[in-house]
């Protein structure tokens, strides 16, 4: 099965408009392919809750997002890209991508694993991890000189590799809680679809 991944510039315009309420248009491109996804994306806020609707021609798909979660940009990405890779077949929403194929995070690293990553948030640094996957993740952190915080670089496979780069601004806390999300995403995008299904 294919896997759809949302372009950055996308992912950007998703972490402003899910704070909005409205109607916008997309044309999305995705990483790994050059054919776009036309959508239209309705937004509608309340104060416990975020309802999303997508259009896709003569489709119809919604997600309902508690307000509580921060990430509500990065579910809706999952969203679209079920949406773009054919596992949506009703209106009603299904497990999100990050929550199907996602390994907990207690499982995905183990103790030394969850210190090194520690280390490399308060130094900088790479790091090879084998997280049970068929491939290793290379890490590379840089710690941000001009405000406290990190770059990461994450990447696996090498026929067909997957990578993700993201800043962090924050503690130390903060900038390993979002590593570890990151590479969350980046091991469930690396499990094949038998194992996902």
């Amino acid at each position: 099965m294919n896997r759809f991944s949302l372009a950055d510039k996308t992912l950007r315009l998703l972490a402003a408009q899910v704070n909005l309420n409205g109607t916008f248009n997309h044309s999305c491109s995705f990483k790994n392919t050059n054919l776009p996804l036309i959508l239209v994306l309705q937004v509608e806020r309340s104060s416990s809750n975020t309802l999303f609707t997508i259009v896709t021609g003569d489709e119809k798909h919604s997600l309902t997002v508690n307000e509580a979660d921060k990430d509500k940009h990065l579910v809706l990405a999952d969203f679209i890209e079920s949406i773009a890779t054919g596992r949506m077949d009703t209106a009603e929403p299904a497990t999100t991508r990050v929550r199907a194929e996602s390994v907990e995070r207690g499982q995905l690293l183990d103790a030394n694993q969850q210190e090194q990553l520690h280390h490399l948030v308060r130094k900088g640094g790479s790091l090879l991890l084998d997280v049970g996957l068929a491939e290793t993740v290379y890490l590379a952190v840089h710690c941000t000189l001009s405000r406290k915080g990190i770059t990461a670089i994450l990447a696996t496979g090498d026929s067909c590799p997957r990578t993700q780069c993201f800043t962090a601004y924050g503690d130390d806390q903060h900038s390993f809680n979002r590593l570890l999300q990151s590479l969350d995403h980046l091991a469930a995008s690396a499990v094949p679809a038998e194992l996902a299904a």
